[in-house]
């Protein structure tokens, strides 16, 4: 067998000895490592040259790729961090720079790592923690707002149901219980998520993915009548969906919808604006019919 099938076979990472005890010879892994055709990505550990950075690096620190980047390697609705986060097992020792297998990691003044102490045995592959473990990881890291729309994202693409995440949560404090329950599959992107998360913060309780007729569906809906819609990182990224939004609007006005619309930067970046901005239209009764 080929050695980059032999390593794949492997889950993508394969120790020294492994390969050893499959017939290949310390000159064979040295050549395809001098010619490319496998990386030594940690001493005495191979991956392959199509692997992911962010894996890579995280096998390099001396670990699996965890938490938020975890979250973020298995697809779910997370803010992207410089810091990579990374599981290690209690008796790890000379861990690395991520991205210099030759510098020790405590040598380092700004690490840009985030090392998580924990069990050997967390499911999961080589690389990384499963996503609900990676999940369970964010809850002592993360802010509750990120915690929630990473977990919308992952009972979306059925990575957690609604049962596991109850369980996974039961163990923290009543306060935290209590924010990180309020999870909802209906949720379509990382900015309705958090959006929703602080105005349920701040007692109010909109609707969320509302069919409108003649329309489709709403992000979220106060009362009867206010509509709120968010847009992502890439709104707007060509003319045709901007006036597919204007149309949208001026089909929501015409049936008696309030419509405010927000961007992603608006709400990440100037959120007491956007909450006066909606407080302003519940208190002259924009919501109701």
């Amino acid at each position: 067998m080929p050695l980059s099938d032999e390593i794949r076979s492997c889950g993508g990472l394969a120790a020294t000895h492994e390969l050893l005890d499959r017939g290949y010879t310390q000159r064979t892994l040295g050549y395809a490592t001098a010619t490319g055709h496998i990386i030594r990505v940690r001493q005495g550990w191979y991956c392959l040259p199509d692997t992911d950075i962010a894996l890579q690096e995280a096998v390099r620190v001396g670990g699996r790729l965890s938490c938020v980047s975890g979250a973020e390697h298995h697809s779910l609705w997370v803010r992207r961090t410089t810091k990579l986060h990374v599981d290690v097992i209690p008796t790890a020792s000379r861990l690395r720079s991520r991205t210099d297998k030759r510098i020790r990691l405590a040598t380092l003044d700004s690490p840009m790592t985030v090392v998580h102490w924990d069990d050997a045995h967390s499911p999961g592959t080589r690389f990384a923690l499963s996503a609900r473990e990676c999940l369970r990881r964010m809850t002592a890291c993360r802010p509750p707002e990120e915690v929630i729309a990473a977990v919308d994202s992952a009972l979306r693409l059925g990575l957690i149901s609604p049962q596991e995440w109850a369980d996974d949560i039961r163990p923290l404090s009543p306060r935290l219980r209590r924010l990180l329950a309020r999870v909802d599959a209906r949720s379509e992107s990382i900015i309705e998520s958090i959006t929703r998360f602080r105005l349920n913060y701040a007692g109010y309780e909109p609707h969320v993915q509302v069919k409108v007729p003649g329309v489709g569906r709403v992000d979220l809906v106060f009362g009867t009548r206010l509509v709120i819609e968010l847009d992502g990182w890439e709104y707007h990224a060509d003319r045709e969906r901007f006036e597919a939004d204007r149309r949208r609007d001026a089909r929501l006005s015409a049936r008696g919808y309030r419509v405010l619309r927000f961007s992603y930067r608006q709400v990440m970046d100037s959120w007491s604006e956007v909450r006066a901005a909606i407080v302003a239209a519940v208190a002259r009764g924009d919501h109701l019919p």
